[in-house]
């Protein structure tokens, strides 16, 4: 039986949770750190989770996966915001009741959010006192308040919702680097945290003397990321082009290839393991001409392992060193990069950058132990009346279960974790046990779950 020190919900919503998105391999990272902690993470989805090699490869590194079991159809949302998006109720609905099925079974030291309409669902509940609840700042708008330079998929009012709700005194914003941190702090979001993004493929952290070729381009056919630029230089130079996308963007990406005559070229799509890892590693140059993002965890993907390029119109780039990095205009980008090219790769193997890389994924650990660890609940049990204080030793689910209620209520989640700490808290894959005794160990038997029990 495996025991583990701390529990956290890290809620994202089943449309992010893929292999080729930067939400996605966030989530890879955040589990495979902290299976290092000694933490469990119980993934909690707007619905069950669709794609199978993102499921597989997350509970291979030990996470859990909770969702409602009977969502809420998104048809009425996407057929009244045909030609745009913006806040989907029925998304934030889903996620109040996924949230709920997890609070069946166990109790919870940390909740983090990272799709839009997990915010205002962990917001309803009010449980900032007593954990922390973690908003991770994804989208660039989040940010970048006054660049904005593209018209994106969200309606102004939509994205201006979420930003407000920033604002309120409720959560801490985690955000990716100090640049980022500063970025906050100088619009007023006081309770943004530097609260890294640890690598997900740790085989990138070593870095590659073998021989390479191409120039790499990760990310999707959308006008942010400016693959226009990146195929620009392809045609200019001559050089061999390697592309990672999603299977949208391999398609688009074929297409325009076809038309401008490039035929030296690999794409591979939704990649994600060890085919990533090699595929990264085998390019030589990484040129990423994307000119918004929140961080770009693509560019901290490929820093330790090859010379990586930027346009200088990329303000999200003053999150990184700019010793490991080269700036470029759209006219002079082909014949800095052809240079570039010809240089043998063990200048780049000696700069430091994979030290500079090695150093940013280790302050993830540190910063997310030690912000976990720092955390004080604000509110005291008054009395001992609480139910939970009735048991001398308890598994959680089993009181739920004694309560006898027709549908949990977050007034009875509540009640247990403003009584938690007058117990020992053990956790264990799938269960949490409260005792008064220090020196208990649960002793796992095969029960059951309670996730259909309010259905």
């Amino acid at each position: 039986m495996n025991t583990y020190f701390k529990r956290i919900a890290f809620c994202i919503s089943d449309q992010h949770l893929i292999p080729h998105g930067g939400i996605g391999q966030f989530a890879k990272g955040f589990v495979e750190m902290a299976s290092r902690l000694n933490w469990k993470v119980d993934i909690i989805t707007d619905k069950p989770a669709s794609n199978e090699t993102m499921v597989n490869t997350l509970r291979c590194s030990g996470a859990n996966f909770i969702s409602n079991k009977t969502p809420l159809s998104y048809n009425n949302h996407t057929g009244t915001f045909a030609f745009s998006d913006s806040i989907n109720f029925e998304k934030i609905l889903n996620f109040r009741s996924s949230i709920m099925q997890a609070f069946l079974n166990n109790i919870y030291d940390m909740i983090v959010c990272n799709s839009k309409e997990d915010m205002p669902a962990v917001l309803a509940f009010d449980l900032n006192k007593l954990m922390p609840v973690v908003f991770y700042t994804h989208e660039e708008s989040m940010v970048f308040r006054d660049t904005r330079k593209f018209k994106g998929v969200f309606l102004e009012s939509c994205n201006e919702f979420f930003n407000n709700i920033m604002h309120v005194n409720f959560a801490f914003i985690g955000t990716q680097s100090k640049r980022n941190l500063d970025e906050l702090l100088g619009i007023g979001v006081s309770a943004a945290k530097l609260l890294p993004m640890p690598m997900p493929e740790l085989e990138l952290l070593v870095p590659n003397s073998k021989e390479r070729s191409g120039i790499l381009y990760i990310g999707r056919w959308e006008d942010r990321k400016n693959p226009e630029a990146f195929l620009s230089v392809i045609k200019e130079t001559g050089l061999p082009a390697k592309i990672i996308t999603n299977i949208n963007g391999k398609r688009k990406f074929e297409a325009r290839l076809q038309e401008l005559g490039i035929t030296n070229y690999e794409i591979k799509s939704g990649i994600v393991g060890q085919e990533k890892v090699d595929f990264i590693k085998s390019a030589k140059i990484h040129y990423n001409p994307s000119l918004r993002e929140s961080y770009s965890f693509t560019f901290f993907e490929c820093l330790s392992q090859m010379p990586c390029v930027v346009l200088d119109k990329s303000d999200w780039i003053t999150n990184f060193d700019s010793k490991f990095y080269t700036v470029v205009t759209l006219d002079t980008a082909s014949k800095i990069i052809a240079e570039m090219y010809k240089q043998p790769i063990d200048g780049w193997l000696n700069s430091g950058a994979s030290e500079y890389v090695n150093t940013l994924h280790n302050l993830a650990d540190t910063n997310w132990k030690e912000f976990l660890n720092s955390f004080v609940c604000s509110i005291s049990p008054k009395t001992d009346k609480a139910k939970i204080n009735d048991y001398i030793t308890i598994k959680y689910s089993k009181f739920i279960t004694d309560l006898n209620r027709k549908q949990l209520a977050i007034d009875d989640v509540k009640s247990v974790l403003t009584n938690k700490s007058k117990f020992n808290i053990i956790y264990t894959d799938n269960d949490t046990y409260l005792s008064k005794d220090k020196n208990y160990i649960p002793e796992e038997e095969n029960t059951n779950s309670l996730e259909s029990l309010f259905a």
